[in-house]
């Protein structure tokens, strides 16, 4: 099958939900009530973790709104996995991820997908994609892909699915060797993680070898600090598109346009809502809370009001693409941080935003000690040929400047520490987040 190029994923999602003609809200919300009843009812008699909520889902419901009254589902409830979600035989279940708690170091979650759950996520991947790929295009996959039905194998498949040619970059290559491999293939699109691409990019410069230039990067699986995006847009002289996912929600959840006014919604799909992340109460479009995800299609293990523990808000209005999906900006994790003194908080998302800025800078590693004052300990990598001290007291300056950390750093309510690491990127255990010390 062969997926042509689309201006938008309208009729993508059209198609999906079985409905004919141009797509509008009214039909859009009528045909997700009906999945969303559906998926409960599935829920309430195959999953033993939602039979023992039997009495909170029995009641079908009557509009979108009501969603709002049944309970969460939180990380914990599927790392405990007792009751189990899962609502098929283990014969029908083709993949099994295991995972953290999401962005944290919580227990581990595992979560099952049917042939058709990944089908969707596979569809859904290309479509994607095809927002901005042509089958002329050579797409370099910077995802982990030496697992059948891993994120980096269905990238591929999707890549073939518009006609294109995918380029699988190992998981283990460093950033001198993707930048030899995006010279050497011919790259047109990159997509990847952010902070690798990112190294490639700034590698890829200070090497004096033969400049990469693309068409279109997509980044996912963490948030891209503007500073970040503007970096590889400077870099390869690429559009930047961001993708919003998670393995809860199949991995494709959310993804940017050309018009960049925020990532449309995997709406056939996924339903999305923001809530306070103290109240749970269910936040206006345009107010920063955390995200809650629905699931409406899944097989193995459907979600009811998942908390996500992502931070972000719905945007308002519509797009000027001219898409009627609904629009998420995700802005990073709740637990992005700690509270320091005088409710001083350094997140993860700020630091990015100042340091990417530094043309020098690939990646950054922090950690953070609770106390008065408290300590941050920051790791830069920096490709070897601008490797100084020049750096770090640059980064430094801008985070002394910075409206937001430089007040903290003046008070005496945090101290600074940096160091320079071994190469372009700093080796996280895991996906990147701001580690939280043992308070002294």
């Amino acid at each position: 099958m062969t997926v042509a190029p689309m201006a938008t994923l309208d009729a993508w999602v059209a198609v999906r939900l079985g409905l004919a003609g141009p797509l509008d809200r009214g039909r859009l919300e009528a045909a997700q009530l009906a999945r969303l009843n559906a998926t409960i009812a599935h829920a309430r008699v195959h999953s033993p973790f939602y039979r023992r909520r039997a009495a909170e889902l029995a009641a079908p419901l009557a509009s979108l709104d009501d969603l709002a009254r049944l309970p969460f589902t939180t990380p914990e409830d599927l790392a405990r996995g007792d009751p189990p979600f899962l609502t098929v035989s283990q014969g029908m279940v083709e993949r099994v991820v295991t995972l953290p708690t999401s962005g944290s170091r919580g227990a581990p979650k595992r979560i099952g997908f049917t042939a058709e759950d990944r089908e969707a996520t596979l569809d859904f991947f290309a479509h994607g994609l095809g927002l901005f790929t042509a089958a002329s295009d050579r797409v370099a996959i910077l995802f982990a892909g030496e697992r059948p039905a891993s994120v980096g194998a269905t990238l591929t498949e999707a890549v073939a699915r518009l006609g294109a040619t995918a380029l699988a970059i190992p998981a283990a290559a460093s950033a001198e060797e993707v930048a030899g491999i995006l010279r050497e293939g011919r790259a047109t699109v990159a997509a990847g993680p952010p902070v690798r691409l990112l190294a490639a990019a700034r590698v890829s410069l200070a090497d004096g070898g033969t400049p990469i230039r693309l068409r279109a990067v997509l980044t996912s699986s963490e948030p891209a600090a503007a500073s970040l995006r503007r970096g590889l847009a400077a870099a390869w002289g690429a559009e930047v598109h961001d993708h919003w996912g998670m393995t809860e929600t199949g991995w494709g959840g959310a993804v940017d346009c050309a018009a960049h006014g925020g990532l449309h919604l995997r709406e056939a799909d996924l339903l999305i809502e923001v809530v306070d992340p103290r109240s749970g109460e269910r936040l206006a479009d345009g107010v920063e809370g955390e995200i809650v995800v629905t699931t409406l299609s899944r097989r193995a293990t459907p979600l009811v009001r998942y908390r996500t523990g992502d931070r972000g808000h719905l945007v308002a209005g519509p797009c000027a693409c001219g898409s009627v999906l609904r629009r998420l900006e995700p802005t990073g994790r709740l637990d992005d941080g700690a509270m320091g003194d005088a409710g001083a908080t350094p997140t993860l998302a700020r630091l990015d935003a100042v340091l990417f800025d530094l043309p020098q800078i690939c990646d950054v590693a922090a950690a953070l000690t609770p106390g008065a004052p408290a300590a941050l300990r920051l790791t830069l990598g920096v490709p070897a040929p601008w490797r100084s001290k020049a750096v770090i007291a640059a980064a430094r300056a801008a985070l002394t400047a910075d409206p937001a950390i430089g007040p903290m750093l003046a008070a005496g309510r945090l101290t600074l520490a940096i160091e320079l690491a071994a190469g372009a990127t700093c080796g996280h255990d895991g996906k990147r987040c701001l580690t939280i010390e043992p308070a002294r």
